[in-house]
């Protein structure tokens, strides 16, 4: 009897996806941008996944700016960030993008997903202190040191799957994360795409280079869409091959927009 009950107690931990996933053809609106990947919505009130290419979909990946939700989270609770009108101060050298050539605040930073303004908060928050709290998280397979405090979560080996990515976000969304209701709310406002009388869109992109490969990216798109009494979680990730993203990077959004208006979710 005790066996059994051991055993049944341990099977209770082990995951459901499995069972609980069915295949649905999305390559259509992947073909239509020229790009390949895969898709994930997974429907809170049905506890059901439907994913194109479920395979893909377990698959790890390097996080990106989608990392932001989990460190601004972080930054908030430990109090690197005091809150949303934290400002930024711009050094006055170059960026990446011009956008982050500018002092800013929390909020903008999270809009145009600046990355130095997030190394900031990385490098405050330290190596040890990201190691417990993304434990405390259970975000899983970040590979942080002293040497990458600042970069992890865009080049290395850090890797986190498309069902990953929504089992976090189902623990955001729910208040089930192991930090303060302020941080959770403030996170959530600050990752607002759209708010109509029938549904509101949260979500955030990332971008990375596969392998850091200059002609190789990988880009995700990561959220859920409240309606009515329920909520849908996504997670899109995608490939490009070529040095020009121009089009790959507003892709992302468009697909995942097209396969919930497919869904009649938009």
């Amino acid at each position: 009897m005790r066996f059994l009950l051991s055993l049944l107690l341990s099977l209770s931990f082990l995951p459901t996806h499995a069972q609980t996933t069915t295949e649905r053809d999305f390559k259509k609106h992947f073909d239509a941008h020229g790009i390949s990947g895969s898709f994930l919505l997974y429907d809170l009130k049905a506890d059901r996944y439907l994913a194109y290419d479920v395979a893909r979909c377990r698959k790890g990946f390097m996080p990106a700016s989608t990392f932001k939700i989990p460190n601004t989270i972080i930054g908030l609770d430990t109090g690197v960030l005091p809150d949303t009108n934290y400002v930024f101060k711009w050094d006055g050298k170059p960026k990446w993008l011009k956008a982050w050539e500018t002092d800013m605040n929390l909020a903008q930073a999270m809009r145009v997903s600046c990355v130095p303004c997030y190394q900031e908060v990385a490098r405050k928050v330290g190596v040890e202190r990201y190691k417990t709290w993304l434990t405390k998280m259970n975000y899983e397979h970040m590979d942080v040191g002293v040497a990458n405090v600042d970069s992890f979560w865009l080049e290395g080996r850090s890797h986190i799957s498309q069902f990953e990515q929504i089992a976090f976000l189902k623990r955001l969304f729910l208040n089930q994360l192991p930090v303060s209701r302020r941080s959770m709310d403030l996170t959530k406002a600050l990752i607002l795409l759209k708010a109509t009388p029938e549904y509101t869109l949260r979500g955030k992109t990332g971008l990375s280079n596969a392998a850091q490969n200059r002609a190789h990216y990988n880009g995700w798109i990561v959220g859920w869409l409240e309606r009515g009494d329920n909520t849908y979680f996504f997670a899109l990730n995608a490939e490009h091959i070529g040095t020009d993203n121009s089009r790959f990077i507003p892709a992302r959004r468009a697909i995942t927009e097209a396969i919930l208006r497919e869904m009649g979710l938009m």
